[in-house]
């Protein structure tokens, strides 16, 4: 086992709510690393970023906010592991607002804002998206995260976001079973209605509409998540952040030296390609990494996965099982 201490400062102090959630996420962060490397007998690569205050890289944490990169590449269970950790206090580029959690271009151009008028911005957050080389192991992603305007002290200027899912090659229900019920468990101490509204929301958001399918079997995901004290809210969603290893690991150990053939590993990185459409034409942080500029390329791109095909007529054959796959995904199921 090779034990990372994450080497990026807080960017604020333990006791406030940044830093009691900044704590929660470095948590996850190095003991999923750890986790992962455990399984995978391959260590993770770091770099660590800042920025200075004209908006430009460095390299280390000297600068204003923290990014952290991990990477593992060609391992013996994980094609490619990408890990994210970013911890930043900054201000909206110019042009740009917030609209509920989405950054997008305002409406009408204004005149430039005084400093005490900038849309000052906090943010901490924790993602992984794990590449398997077999493919009967499924893609994760997990990504949990915290946002305050200001100084966060306004009614309705502070959130959390977050969620886990899954996305098989091959479909196995049992491990589907199995991930949203881990979830489903942690959801159920909370709030009864928690787990029937997260599902649903990871299905619509994590959705190709150009393809008619959901990216995967889902899990739970949530954004903009305010309805609570902040103290119920932090201790779900480190709660959460626990479920994920528990959630994920059993299955990679049940499935990582299941026997498949060229043709298996082939619609493997088929299925890939779907998932590289999503994170390039759909989702939400890419846009909000890339349009912002308030996130390294090469951190927002991170996820990506190491290889991926695409083929002009990929529908599988009737009755096999990437067809089986193809109609899940094209009406979502409820798995517990």
């Amino acid at each position: 086992m090779v034990v990372h201490e994450l080497r990026a400062r807080p960017v604020v102090q333990a006791t406030t709510q940044r830093g009691r959630v900044e704590e929660v996420l470095r948590t996850m962060f190095d003991r999923t690393c750890e986790a992962i490397e455990r399984i995978d007998g391959r260590r993770f690569d770091e770099f660590v970023w800042s920025r200075d205050h004209s908006g430009g890289w460095l390299a280390g944490d000297e600068g204003e906010g923290v990014y952290t990169d991990r990477t593992l590449l060609e391992g013996n269970v994980f094609e490619k592991v990408g890990v994210n950790y970013a911890a930043l206090e900054v201000v909206l580029p110019p042009g740009m607002t917030f609209r509920g959690a989405d950054v997008v271009p305002q409406s009408q151009p204004s005149a430039p804002a005084a400093e005490g008028e900038q849309q000052r911005f906090y943010a901490v957050s924790t993602s992984f998206v794990m590449h398997p080389r077999n493919p009967m192991v499924p893609t994760a992603h997990v990504n949990y995260r915290y946002f305050e305007m200001g100084d966060g002290s306004e009614p309705g200027s502070w959130w959390f976001g977050g969620g886990g899912d899954l996305t098989p090659a091959y479909l196995f229900e049992e491990d589907a079973v199995h991930f949203h019920k881990v979830h489903k468990d942690v959801c159920d101490r909370y709030d009864p209605s928690y787990y029937p509204r997260f599902k649903k929301w990871c299905d619509e958001y994590f959705y190709l509409p150009h393809r008619g399918e959901c990216r995967g079997v889902g899990g739970i995901f949530f954004d903009y998540l305010k309805d609570r004290s902040w103290e119920e809210l932090f201790a779900f969603v480190r709660e959460c952040s626990e479920a994920f290893v528990p959630a994920y690991l059993p299955i990679v150990e049940r499935r990582k030296d299941t026997p498949y053939t060229d043709e298996q590993k082939y619609w493997h990185r088929l299925h890939r390609g779907r998932y590289v459409e999503f994170i390039v034409g759909i989702d939400r942080g890419t846009r909000f990494g890339l349009q912002t500029g308030l996130v390294r390329p090469h951190s927002v791109l991170n996820c990506m996965p190491a290889a991926a095909n695409w083929q002009y007529d990929d529908e599988p054959a009737p009755g096999s099982q990437e067809a089986a796959l193809r109609s899940t995904l094209r009406s979502p199921r409820n798995w517990v």
